[in-house]
């Protein structure tokens, strides 16, 4: 089965059929420009989408740790509010130092509408409260209920709950909230305040640490893991359920770090923000590019094949028609097909193949005339020729019988006159030599000689290297014929025959005469067919037709004569090598 497939394709697409050559080429520029534009915009989408990717996740940590930077900015900024010579820092020193309960009274009721205003001008701020070590009661101004186990550390910390210091600001790591009822992680900042005599207390402010990473609604599946570190790499607060344990270095090449990729942005204070993305969850936006890319490509190819199997059918198909109509018109000439494509181009093709194909059928009907008739021919020839036949057997009986009688001269006359007959009704080669031309020219002359008496004379001077160059049969005779007819009836004269070689490409024959010459209008005359009733304008019409026939434009005929000054007839035609062909 697989390899009549093969077979099948292989004969589908052979270089030496048009359909093999148009299907290599449809396949070539359906496949080349998909190859070539996919892999390139492939390669550059694909890049490009990668870095948008890690462009959004780096930009997501870059944001976490500037909401960090101005949470504690903001708890800086109202501590400052807090603190001696502050304004409101100068109402709590006195409300500490006041002695009168009335004037105490007065001051934390002032005290404590201004820090709920400052809560609510502030909403980063979840709680603040004052830790009075000297004072009966330690915790005053909560802005809620705080939880009654407080560790001591979220006052005094130590150097590792400590994210950073900015001069008196201590910013403390994520670690669960003062209030009561609150235990998600905060981010605090404690500031020691002291005043008179040794005198201090404690401000404590603190904003939620998971608002900073994860605004409220952004909460989703797949949502990066975050890891804060001091500046020297340990670990204050993780997501991570292992490979990253708070109070410990972090460790990038530990396992646990593996299947992550790894985004950081480092605060002003030296620590750093990492967050980890899982490499699924990293990749899974690529892949969902990534399918929508080959949906597209799969769709931009079943496109690219339906356009070319369209422009297969249109081109294929028609061409397949004319072929069907030219095979039945090569077995059945007069069966007629009508063929329509719709496409000019191919409709102009098949109205000219309809147009050949009536043209050739009228030419097989005119050769069929054409064979009919030369069959007729042939019989009339045959029969044409029985009389030249009957005449031969005459003269070759009376030629016997003047020999018998011992008449030599009608016999010597009967025998030129025989080879002239014979020569000239022969029914050989219409192409003959120099040589036998000159041969039966000399036979004509000797006939001649005989009816005139030898009243003139005629030479005959022609190039031995010329005897076995070919020429048309009987083209001499008519031009001594004219000669002797315009000059030698009456008077005697001479007539010159020369055969000359010109250039050595074209054979010069000359044929002159001293007689009476003739008019320019005679000449035209004698060219054009004129004279028929004396025979000469034939004459010269033969040997005109017979240069025509074998050599076309390349012979030339010239008659060069004036009235008493006797005429010269002047044959040009190319020579044709000894074996050469002539038209015959």
């Amino acid at each position: 089965m697989s390899r009549a497939v093969g077979s099948s394709l292989w004969r589908a697409i052979r270089l030496d059929t048009l359909r093999g050559r148009l299907s290599i080429l449809l396949i070539v520029v359906t496949i080349t420009p998909i190859v070539l534009i996919g892999f390139t915009s492939y390669y550059w989408m694909y890049k490009g989408q990668s870095e948008k990717i890690v462009a959004n996740y780096q930009s997501m940590v870059d944001g976490q740790r500037a909401a960090i930077e101005k949470a504690a900015a903001t708890l800086g900024s109202v501590s400052q509010l807090l603190v001696v010579d502050g304004g409101l820092g100068d109402d709590i020193i006195a409300y500490l130092t006041a002695a009168d309960p009335v004037e105490k009274t007065e001051l934390f009721r002032s005290i404590d509408k201004s820090l709920i205003n400052i809560a609510y001008s502030n909403l980063i701020v979840n709680g603040l409260f004052f830790f009075m070590p000297d004072y009966p009661s330690a915790y005053q101004f909560e802005s809620a209920p705080i939880k009654p186990d407080l560790p001591d550390t979220v006052l005094r910390p130590r150097p590792e709950d400590v994210l950073y210091r900015a001069n008196q600001l201590i910013f403390l790591g994520p670690h669960p909230s003062a209030l009561a009822g609150h235990d998600e992680p905060v981010l605090s900042l404690t500031r020691l305040v002291e005043y008179g005599a040794g005198r201090s207390y404690y401000m404590y402010l603190e904003a939620d640490f998971g608002e900073l990473l994860r605004p409220a609604g952004t909460e989703a599946e797949g949502a990066p893991l975050n890891v804060l570190t001091q500046a020297d790499g340990t670990v204050m607060y993780s997501d991570l359920p292992e490979g990253a344990e708070v109070g410990q270095r972090l460790d990038p090449q530990s396992e646990g770090l593996n299947t992550f990729k790894r985004f950081e942005s480092a605060g002003g204070g030296g620590w750093r923000l990492y967050s980890l993305v899982g490499l699924d969850d990293f990749r899974r936006e690529l892949r969902q590019w990534q399918r929508q890319f080959l949906l597209v490509a799969a769709l931009s190819i079943l496109v690219t094949i339906l356009a070319a199997s369209y422009i297969w059918r249109m081109v294929y198909h028609p061409i397949q028609r004319m072929n069907r109509a030219i095979r039945r018109f090569s077995h059945d000439p007069s069966a007629k097909t009508a063929i329509a494509t719709k496409l000019q181009e191919f409709d102009m093709l098949f109205a000219s193949f309809q147009s050949m194909r009536e043209r050739i059928i009228d030419l097989i009907s005119e050769v069929e005339r054409k064979e009919k008739r030369r069959s007729e021919l042939e019989v009339e020839k045959l029969m044409s020729q029985i009389n030249p036949h009957f005449l031969h057997n005459s003269l070759n009986t009376i030629q016997w019988l003047a020999k018998a009688n011992g008449q030599d001269e009608i016999y010597n006359l009967v025998k030129v006159f025989t080879r002239v007959l014979h020569y000239n009704l022969g029914k050989g080669s219409m192409v003959v030599t120099v040589r036998d031309e000159i041969v039966a020219l000399r036979d004509y002359i000797e006939l001649q000689n005989v009816r005139y008496d030898h009243r003139f004379n005629v030479s005959i001077d022609c190039d031995p290297r010329l005897g076995e160059t070919p020429i048309p049969r009987f083209v001499l005779q008519p031009l001594v014929e004219n000669s002797l007819y315009h000059g030698l009836l009456s008077e005697q004269g001479d007539i010159r025959v020369t055969i000359r070689e010109e250039g050595g490409e074209r054979l010069d024959i000359t044929v002159a005469d001293d007689g009476k010459g003739m008019t320019e209008a005679r000449m035209n005359e004698l060219l054009e067919g004129g004279g028929r009733g004396q025979g000469l304008g034939i004459g010269l019409q033969y040997v005109k037709k017979m240069l025509d026939v074998h050599y076309g434009g390349a012979a030339r005929l010239e008659i060069d004569s004036e009235p008493d000054k006797g005429t010269r007839i002047r044959i040009l035609v190319p020579i044709r090598p000894e074996g050469g062909v002539l038209d015959d």
